[in-house]
This record gives C-alpha cells, sequence and structure tokens, in this order.
C-alpha cells in the first residue's frame, strides 16, 4: 500500500519532481542572482511623451525603483526559508556545497511605484503611493542545470489601498510577494504521510489520527494536511478530499498526533471499509 501511496507524489507536486528517495527530504536550497535591468525608454519615443502627458493631466506618474532590488532579493530568500521543507542557503554568502539538490535564480522584471495626487479628508491633495513588483524565480537541478520549473510571481495594487510613501508601499508590496512565494513552494513541495493509527473516536467520527511523519522531518505542530481518498477510473488513479488535519504533537522521529479538524465522519468510514488514504500537507 505505501509503494502504491509514493508513486502518486510525482504527480501531486505540480511538476516539481522530488530529487531524493525519501519523499519528505528536505530540499537544499542555494539561491543565485535575481537579475533586473532597468528598461530605458527613448527620449523620442513618441508614445512615451504621450504618456508622460497623460501622466501630467491624471496628476499620475510611475517610476522604476531599482534601487529596491536587493530588497527584492532578500525577501524572496526569507520567503523561501519559510517553506517547510527547504534549507535555504544565500549563493552570494555560501557557495553551493554537494549536498545543494536545488539551485533558484530568476529575474526582477520590474519593481515601480505609482505616484497620484489624490484628495485627503481636507479636502486637499497629497501625494499617495502603491508599488508593483513583478519576479519569475527559475528552479534547477542542481547536479545537471536543468531549468524543473519556472514561476512568475506578480504583486500589484488588488485594492484601492494606498500608502503616504514610497517606502511604505514598497513594504507593503514586498509582504505580498513574501506570500505568493511561500505559498507556492509549500504547495509544489509538500509533505505527503499515511495514516499509522486511530486515535480517539466519537461515536461514528474519528477525532484523531496518528500519522508516520515527526520530528526527523522537520515536522512542526499546527501543519495542515488535507485527507484524500485513492480510487481507480479507467485504470488511472484518482484522489477525493474527505477531510483535513492539523498536526496537534510531535511524538517521534516519524509519528506524529493530528486531530481531525473537518470530515471526521467521512475519515472514520473510509478507514472502517479499509480504503486507500492518502494525507498531503496544505496551507
Amino acid at each position: 500500500m505505501k509503494e502504491r501511496l509514493l508513486s502518486l507524489i510525482g504527480v501531486l507536486l505540480m511538476g516539481l519532481p522530488i530529487m531524493a528517495q525519501d519523499a519528505n527530504a528536505l530540499q537544499n536550497v542555494s539561491v543565485g542572482e535575481l537579475n533586473y535591468t532597468v528598461k530605458e525608454q527613448e527620449k523620442t519615443d513618441l508614445g512615451t511623451v504621450v504618456d508622460a502627458v497623460l501622466d501630467v493631466l491624471s496628476e499620475q506618474t510611475t517610476t522604476e525603483q531599482p534601487g529596491y532590488a536587493d530588497a527584492v532579493r532578500a525577501n524572496v530568500i526569507a520567503a523561501l526559508g519559510n517553506v517547510r521543507r527547504f534549507a535555504v542557503t544565500d549563493m552570494r554568502e555560501v557557495a553551493p556545497s554537494d549536498e545543494t539538490n536545488i539551485i533558484l535564480d530568476g529575474t526582477v522584471n520590474y519593481i515601480s511605484t505609482t505616484r497620484e495626487l489624490r484628495t485627503n479628508s481636507d479636502k486637499k491633495k497629497e501625494p499617495q503611493f502603491y508599488a508593483q513588483i513583478n519576479v519569475t524565480l527559475n528552479v534547477k537541478d542542481a547536479k545537471t542545470g536543468t531549468v524543473i520549473n519556472g514561476q512568475t510571481f506578480d504583486v500589484n495594487r488588488t485594492s484601492w489601498s494606498w500608502f503616504n510613501s514610497t517606502d511604505t508601499a514598497i513594504k507593503d508590496a514586498l509582504e505580498g510577494l513574501s506570500d505568493k512565494v511561500t505559498k507556492f513552494y509549500n504547495a509544489a513541495y509538500p509533505y505527503t504521510a499515511h495514516i499509522l493509527e486511530r486515535g480517539t473516536e466519537k461515536k461514528d467520527k474519528q477525532k484523531e489520527l496518528y500519522i508516520d511523519l515527526g520530528a526527523q522531518h522537520g515536522l512542526q505542530e499546527g501543519t495542515h494536511f488535507n485527507v484524500y481518498v485513492i480510487g481507480t477510473i479507467g485504470g488511472k488513479e484518482t484522489r477525493k478530499q474527505i477531510g483535513r488535519l492539523r498536526v496537534k504533537d510531535i511524538e517521534g522521529d516519524e509519528v506524529s498526533l493530528c486531530k481531525v479538524t473537518s470530515g471526521g465522519k467521512d475519515i472514520k468510514a473510509a478507514l472502517d471499509a479499509d480504503q486507500q488514504l492518502l494525507v498531503v500537507s496544505t496551507d
């Protein structure tokens, strides 16, 4: 049963193959450069002139911010450090070791702020700002240099939130970038687990379960998992989510107690029917 479940993992990792035999092994990630080339506009470009006139008329100006390139890179490194299965090193400071699984580099496509004169509560116009950041990250096999995955993360103004300075606008955009990066790679490199034993039950509901992940995998209390029933249609394996778990206690190197947070009735019924279950970490 365990071998069959492990065969599903490659599908679940959104096209990013596992680079170690242990499906839950820590991935040693070395972060290289995020290249940023500011695109200069030709002064004779008629479109540029028209855009500038429109900016003045609308009291709005958008400006590239190359001075924040290092802040963007530092933010990406910090966000990758929050990915559960990543151990991150900065290639500017430390050379990749023989244990490195992944080289991650990419391109900062743009960092910009937009300044606009906006009417405040006193009916006076004052400058307000929002920032936009667009970064493409490339995951490469450290041994072959082959690009495994390229993903673009775009942070722009998605609400009517404005800020009083360039710095505060950039800070807000960096927080959005960090959240996107961490969530994406947590989903791309999930923990997968199997149910070792039932815990407490209440009537027809499962309340707790033990899974085969623990301290040696770096698992932390509070991590959430989806529970899937594995089936087959036309010779192809399928999965159907029937519940969710939250890690309650780490009880050993390969044992953790989880609380069933939803789907307790369906999980118990599946266990009673000896159905094949798959447990996958999620945000």
